[in-house]
């Protein structure tokens, strides 16, 4: 049971959701529009285009790692709940796959493979997020930046 009070943890903090199933600015959820997902997909694309080589695979396997916890929680009630409903699940299901073909596309453009998961995920970091030095060596992710200031 505490696996998937982990996973319910991790999508309602993915997705921003609160435990009453709206979002954070208190307002009810309203279905993904095409205008919206496109919005979405633009800037992933601009964020995918400044991920280096070894950041690709990252991104896919820790996308692979969220659309297999929203499909989980597609079949549970309580768990779409807590990400702010059926339609809500739905949305993010779509966006994912989405983002997954981008990523595909990514890939494929720079001659490059998803490959296997070799080392952990950061459950709340997408590639060009990923803060963890241990983690970022382990997919040979060249040191983050330091804040410039």
């Amino acid at each position: 049971m505490s696996y998937l009070r982990e996973i319910m943890h991790r999508l309602r903090e993915r997705s921003g959701a609160s435990e009453s199933g709206r979002e954070p600015t208190g307002v009810a959820y309203s279905p993904l529009s095409e205008r919206v997902l496109e919005e979405h997909l633009h800037s992933y694309r601009q964020c995918l285009k400044s991920c280096s080589d070894a950041m690709l695979p990252y991104e896919w396997a820790w996308l692979e790692d969220h659309l297999a916890t929203l499909q989980l929680s597609s079949g549970q009630g309580s768990m779409q709940k807590v990400l702010g409903g059926p339609q809500r699940v739905a949305d993010l299901l779509r966006e994912t796959r989405c983002f997954q073909a981008e990523v595909r596309g990514e890939l494929e453009r720079r001659g490059l493979e998803h490959g296997n998961r070799t080392a952990p995920l950061a459950a709340q970091e997408h590639a060009w997020e990923l803060s963890n030095p241990a983690i970022r060596l382990e997919w040979g992710i060249e040191p983050a930046e330091p804040p410039s200031g």
